[in-house]
């Protein structure tokens, strides 16, 4: 049965784990970003649909600021320093809103509701690309021809999960505790990047100039390459 799953799949025996660890952090990280859109749409609209644009610009603005950062922590730290101080920034984070809900509930209005819409948009974009910055170090262009789709499948099982998720706890726990399940959900994509990261060597990125394929670490790999090339 093993093997008739293995080659209807195309992974292989020694790829089974790594790939599973990939299904598993992608799913808890839709998981953990499905759970709060309800929250983000409720909180967000306070203000009414014409408040709906200047969201949307204020979202473009803060990853413009936040971007800077982003490519400091890639450049100056290897992958898996800056993949946990993204998801515990993160996760912090809603700590903090939780906090915020739970002890001080008439601070809750128009303003700190579109902040909580600017802060997930953002979360929803930069969980999304750190994923996938991880999966293309551990993994080679050919491996990603065959598995990236089964990964994907992953991430679309947990946008599936989290909404159920939150329908079913939202009565007995509370709106705010979902704050805490989403938090407790990307711990556990930490933890799955951890075991990934130590269990899947980083991929050699061949160079085009024939000298030794390079470890795809910050500051190095295809943009080191590029960048001399072009000098």
């Amino acid at each position: 049965m093993a093997m008739t799953l293995q080659g209807m799949l195309n992974v292989r025996r020694t790829e089974v784990l790594p790939v599973s660890l990939a299904m598993v952090f992608f799913f808890c990280v839709l998981t953990a970003l499905m759970m709060l859109r309800p929250a983000r749409e409720a909180l967000g609209m306070q203000g009414g649909l014409d408040a709906v644009r200047w969201l949307f610009v204020g979202t473009a603005l803060v990853t413009l600021l936040v971007n800077p950062i982003f490519g400091m922590l890639v450049s100056r730290f290897r992958r898996m320093v800056f993949i946990s101080i993204t998801y515990v920034f993160f996760a912090s984070s809603l700590l903090v809103f939780y906090l915020l809900i739970a002890l001080s509930p008439e601070a809750i209005g128009v303003i700190s509701g579109q902040v909580f819409y600017v802060w997930f948009s953002v979360f929803n974009l930069f969980s999304s690309m750190v994923f996938w910055a991880l999966m293309s170090d551990r993994f080679s262009l050919e491996q990603s021809k065959r598995f990236f789709a089964l990964i994907a499948v992953g991430g679309t099982l947990g946008a599936i999960f989290g909404p159920w998720l939150a329908s079913v706890l939202a009565a007995p726990l509370g709106t705010p505790a979902l704050l805490l399940v989403s938090s407790g959900f990307l711990i556990l994509a930490l933890c799955a990047a951890a075991t990934l990261v130590h269990i899947q060597p980083a991929q050699t990125v061949p160079n085009q100039v024939g000298r030794p394929g390079v470890q795809s670490e910050p500051g190095e790999g295809v943009i080191g390459d590029v960048s001399e090339n072009g000098k």
